[in-house]
């Protein structure tokens, strides 16, 4: 018997159903206005189906004794009790009112399977070689598409859900069936408006159920609200498609300094880093200064008046006629003072709000009215394996963009620390990276306490600088730091409408070495440098950076130069540089640069 069956169900030796039970039920005292004929249909289908369950459970010692007429009376008089005369309200209710968000964790049930694409007969369809093979093919990639529909329930109510692709996949597969409890964290609703029944509901309000927020839940977890939080969702088991992230656990493997993103007038946009930004707002003030002080300096000080009637203006007039002001002056009455102050006070007024307005003309012909830049943060993550895990696995690597990450954020976290993260939303998948995204104000990072972390594989390698002698062990395309001297800064040129500036450095390590010591091959790094052709060449290198000592982070290792034999690295958006003097006493590069 399934949902639908139970609401139709009847009891043959008393013909008794739903409509008898509804007299029933208002025989034993209940208000018509609460105990109205869609509130008992709803519950006497959710009762008789848990009874009937229960009987199909336990068929030997249960048959017959839980689907009786005084049972269903009796759930059907305690419901009433529960929610009418104690205004307990179930998880469906209470998200349908408004009064609780569908994105907290609650468990529900699989009560009904409303389409379920047959995708492998559609698959056979498709084989054939005709002229419909084609319109087949593009039916069979609509249904992949096609999201799912499933009734979900608490036992007391029911709602229409829409389960994403992935999960669609889950069921086409009969991995998701009729009677399956699953814990949900992180759902939606589609089409709510406000507060609304149960019955005004149906067909109009959905549930949106993500991959990433839906797990398997035990046979004998109560349905409704879950008082306490799950466990985390493995980093490895994201799904790039599957929705937003709830909660997962990650190990923090390198944090990147603070860019900043500003979008262009004219749709483009370009990064910088947190130096490059502090140039381009001193520059954008100067420029808003520039033109507030021209027009400032055209305006007429002169007193003029729109209403020539006031006293204020004639005396104003007067005064610019005088021969000796200041006699008239004196000789004003306390009245005309008065009127006079009050005119001047409304002429500045007059002249700042016709500047303002002028200044704000100017700044948005010459694109200067605001900037929109965004300030975000790159963190590199890594999936943790268990200790005790008994197969042996690579961790997936994530890469997290926090927008507008809040100061906390920026203070608090450390590399090497583990910690669970929530609000993550994965936007792309490549090879082995997972790329998510987050909002600083909407996104959680609490430290994992370190006996919990201690459960956990190590992941980490602190920080080092790279010697030159030793930069042939580095992975091509990995990042690594180092410090050097600057032999020589390059040109700025214009390559594939792309500014670019080569920088040459050594750290002495091949000389130093006894067994390389008459070996003078491999003792330089060339770095790349590249940005826009839009960009100011402020973003480059000056040559007096010739014979300074400077410490390079985030680089990324390329393709050696065999035919110069020089070792070569490419500076990205994230890569840093600082000179050896401003190195802070706890950085790992303060003493490769002494």
């Amino acid at each position: 018997m399934d949902a639908k069956g139970a609401e139709r169900y009847k009891f043959h030796n008393m013909n008794t159903g739903a409509e008898e039970f509804h007299k029933l039920l208002i025989a034993c005292g209940a208000s018509l206005t609460y105990a109205t004929k869609e509130w008992v249909n709803n519950h006497y289908k959710w009762i008789v189906w848990k009874l009937a369950s229960l009987e199909r459970c336990y068929p030997t010692k249960a048959a017959g004794k839980f689907l009786t007429v005084a049972n269903v009376l009796d759930e059907l008089k305690y419901r009433y009790d529960r929610e009418v005369n104690n205004g307990h309200r179930s998880a469906i209710k209470k998200i349908l009112e408004g009064n609780a968000l569908p994105s907290l964790m609650m468990v529900l049930c699989i009560s009904a399977i409303y389409s379920h694409p047959d995708v492998h007969k559609l698959e056979a369809v498709g084989t054939d070689e005709n002229e419909n093979s084609i319109k087949n093919k593009s039916l069979l990639a609509a249904k992949r598409n096609m999201p799912a529909h499933i009734e979900l329930t608490d036992g007391w109510y029911a709602l229409e859900a829409s389960l994403d692709v992935a999960l669609s996949e889950q069921l086409q597969k009969r991995k998701l069936f009729i009677g399956q409890k699953l814990r949900i964290w992180g759902a939606s609703l589609c089409g709510w408006t406000g507060p609304v029944s149960f019955h005004e509901a149906s067909g109009t309000v959905k549930l949106m159920v993500h991959v990433n927020g839906s797990y398997r839940a035990r046979w004998d977890d109560p349905l409704g609200f879950c008082k306490h939080v799950g466990p985390p969702l493995a980093f490895k088991c994201i799904k790039a498609s599957g929705g937003r992230v709830p909660r997962t656990l990650v190990g923090v493997a390198r944090i990147y300094p603070v860019l900043y993103k500003e979008r262009l007038p004219d749709g483009s946009s370009i990064v910088r880093s947190e130096r490059m930004e502090r140039k381009a707002l001193q520059l954008y003030h100067q420029r808003v200064s520039k033109i507030a002080e021209d027009i400032m300096s055209e305006q007429d000080e002169n007193c003029a008046s729109t209403d020539d009637s006031e006293e204020g203006a004639k005396i104003c007039k007067m005064l610019e006629q005088a021969a000796e002001p200041e006699v008239m002056m004196a000789g004003l009455t306390s009245e005309q003072m008065i009127s006079f102050s009050s005119y001047q006070a409304k002429q500045k007024e007059a002249r700042q709000n016709e500047v303002a307005k002028k200044v704000e003309n100017a700044l948005e012909v010459a694109g200067l009215s605001s900037r929109d830049v965004t300030p975000f943060l790159k963190v590199r993550v890594t999936g943790l394996a268990h200790k005790i895990s008994a197969t042996k696995t690579i961790n997936k690597e994530g890469l997290i963009t926090i927008w507008n990450p809040t100061e906390k954020q920026k203070a608090d976290l450390v590399e090497g620390q583990v910690y669970i993260a929530t609000g993550l939303l994965p936007s792309a998948h490549c090879t082995n990276i997972l790329y998510l995204h987050a909002r600083g104000s909407s996104t959680m990072w609490k430290p994992l306490a370190s006996a919990q972390a201690a459960d956990f594989q190590p992941f980490f390698t602190p920080r080092k600088a790279v010697e030159l002698s030793l930069i042939g062990e580095v992975p091509l395309a990995s990042e690594f730091d180092i410090a050097g001297v600057v032999l020589h800064v390059g040109d700025v040129y214009l390559c594939s409408n792309q500014k670019r500036q080569w920088l040459f450095l050594t750290d002495g390590s091949k000389f130093i070495s006894a067994s390389q010591s008459t070996d003078q091959d491999d003792c330089l790094l060339a770095v790349s440098f590249s940005c826009s052709s839009a960009s100011d060449d402020g973003a480059f290198f000056s040559y007096a950076l010739s014979g300074n000592t400077v410490g390079f982070s985030n680089l990324v290792k390329r393709q050696k130069d065999q035919t110069r034999r020089i070792w070569v690295a490419e500076a990205t958006q994230s890569s840093t540089y600082t000179l050896s003097h401003e190195i802070s006493k706890k950085s790992h590069l303060k003493e490769a640069a002494t």
